[in-house]
């Protein structure tokens, strides 16, 4: 009933021998069999059908290599970018559309490096995603995207090239000047080095400024591992949440997670004890999301041995460890996870890569029927080998979210879902789009009302454990047929609300400037108002995805409404 595996490894500069360790197949049946679910999580491993045969290497040294998904062509699609291959080298993948790949690693301009976390993110707000890799003893580094995968590093002139034992980045905007930011983690004091966190402030020259020591976000003494930027308070600007490594309420209590709360006006207070954040750890992962439908921002964060732990906001700016009734302790050496709704029954499922001892994955339910169980087994994602780092996103265009999760010496996993739940199941993908600062709407939160629950995600770049999930918003629906209303905040509150949006189906949400201006040049031409016109469906009858920022007041047709709203005045439709 049971398989015993052992192998080497090393960790921290030392080599460790596993003790076997036999998976209980018979009991995990058992415990699954309570759950009220149609059928059972699953996914296959496809990279090497898809092209994605990428292997890599021994990555103990920086404690795992990240990966990413993301659009780096626009054409509708994600790539995939993996760090951590032999000799430092990186595997870049384009893909045709239908989740296969094209191996670009040779042409794309990424040298080899010693490499531990990868973001992207438009830092120069030209609308492409351009990729930043943090380097272990090594600068770090910019790739700047010239379009058709082809990048430059610039981290020199960008003043970026920062070397240190750097471990993960996240992007934000954290003064709401439009340009994006980059956080990026120090583990100080490694090999004796005394370099601390920065924070690049984003001149908009293409230049960064290290702002962190001036604002008091530098985490002075600490290892850091991970940073985040999410609207912890919900007020419209992105704060900083850090998990620290070799955190000890007992032996070290000066290490812990901290939590720098935005003032709003680009400054920041330390509001980590205020908040019941501090979390006395060996914090090497964080997964950002709302798991009870009450607006606010839930903490799932990886530990040593110890037990992870799992921190549900109470609706006052706290948090309470609730993971013994969650029963997400996990008691394994755990590193990235994630939170997504895999099966599109709306209910966050949490996914954990773990060394010296299986990956896990959390089906989601209602807190009311907690503890969750660990599906990994039946899910087929149990990966016995060493994994550090997972990233998320609907790799195959199918509309459920398939895994990227990375290895130790062996080929990386592409996880590809095919979960009858999750295709029988409703759900809504939304991409938010902004004008000409902040094109990609990084530190966005969306909430999407439907079957009596408020799902509420954020667009976020940086996150789990160095390594990039898609950008695109997913939320699955389960059997609600009707989007009651859709909340777009961004920029310090709410900027726009729609309603009833069709359900299955990919739609783009824009910022209110943009709406009307397909070409994005900060007006609404004649031109324009033709196009709007071509498109229009009249009252009440659905507009196709696609023609959304003709939608002005955002109830899902064009009709004359919109167009006097671009500026023509009141025209009906026999007036055409």
């Amino acid at each position: 009933m049971g398989e015993t595996r052992m192998h080497c490894r090393f960790v921290w500069g030392k080599l460790f021998l596993d003790r076997p360790a036999t998976l209980a197949v018979a009991s995990t049946i058992t415990v699954i069999a309570g759950i009220a679910h149609a059928a059972p999580l699953n996914f296959t491993n496809e990279g090497v059908a898809r092209g994605v045969a990428f292997r890599l290497g021994f990555n103990y040294a920086q404690t795992g290599a990240g990966n990413m998904l993301a659009d780096l062509d626009n054409d509708g699609d994600l790539d995939i970018v993996i760090a951590g291959g032999l000799g430092g080298v990186f595997g870049v993948y384009e893909n045709d559309g239908t989740g296969n790949f094209t191996d670009r690693s040779a042409d794309v301009g990424f040298a080899p490096l010693v490499c531990t976390g990868v973001t992207a993110a438009d830092y120069d707000n030209d609308g492409d995603l351009d990729v930043y890799v943090s380097g272990w003893f090594s600068p770090c580094r910019l790739y700047r995207n010239d379009g058709n995968f082809s990048f430059t590093d610039v981290a020199t002139e960008a003043g970026v090239d920062l070397d240190a034992p750097s471990e993960a980045a996240a992007w934000g905007d954290y003064n709401q000047d439009g340009w994006l930011d980059i956080y990026q983690t120090v583990r100080t004091f490694t090999d004796g080095v005394e370099i601390q966190n920065r924070l690049f402030h984003n001149n908009g020259d293409g230049t960064f400024t290290d702002v962190a020591t001036q604002l008091g976000v530098e985490a002075p003494g600490d290892p850091s591992f991970v940073p985040t930027f999410f609207d912890f308070d919900r007020d419209g600007d992105d704060d900083i949440y850090i998990g620290t490594d070799k955190g000890s309420d007992v032996f070290a209590p000066f290490l812990h997670n901290k939590l720098y709360r935005n003032n709003g006006d680009g400054t920041f207070y330390n509001a980590t004890y205020d908040a019941g954040a501090e979390a006395y750890i060996f914090c090497m992962g964080i997964a950002v999301g709302d798991l009870n439908f009450d607006g606010q921002f839930d903490l799932y964060l990886t530990n040593i041995m110890q037990g992870n732990l799992l921190y549900m906001q109470n609706g006052d700016a706290t948090y309470s460890d609730q993971t013994s009734a969650a029963g997400m302790e996990s008691f394994l050496v755990g590193w990235g996870t994630v939170f997504a709704d895999f099966d599109n029954d709306t209910f966050l499922d949490n996914y954990v890569c773990n060394i010296e001892g299986a990956n896990r994955l959390y089906r989601g339910k209602d807190i009311s029927q907690w503890p969750l169980a660990d599906e990994a087994a039946e899910a087929g994602v149990d990966v016995i080998w060493d994994t550090y780092c997972v990233s998320v996103g609907d790799i195959d265009g199918d509309n459920d979210l398939d895994m990227l999760v990375g290895n130790t010496n062996r080929r990386v996993n592409l996880f590809i879902n095919n979960s009858s739940d999750a295709a029988t199941n409703n759900w809504v993908r939304l991409n938010v789009e902004g004008s000409q600062l902040n094109r990609y709407a990084i530190g966005a939160c969306v909430e999407v009302e439907a079957g009596g629950k408020t799902q509420t995600h954020e667009v976020r770049s940086g996150t789990n454990f160095k390594s990039h999930n898609e950008l695109t918003l997913h939320y699955g629906l389960a059997d609600a047929e009707v989007i009651s209303e859709v909340r777009l905040f961004f920029g310090g509150g709410l900027i726009r609300t729609l309603h009833n949006m069709p359900i299955n189906q990919e739609w783009t949400l824009y910022t209110a400037d943009r709406l009307g201006d397909p070409d994005n040049d900060g007006m609404i031409s004649v031109d324009e108002i033709r196009q709007a016109m071509l498109v229009r469906t009249g009252q009440g009858v659905t507009l196709a995805p696609g023609t959304e920022i003709f939608d002005m007041d955002g109830d899902f047709d064009i009709d004359s409404k919109d167009i006097q709203m671009m500026g023509l005045g009141v025209l009906s439709p026999s007036r055409r």
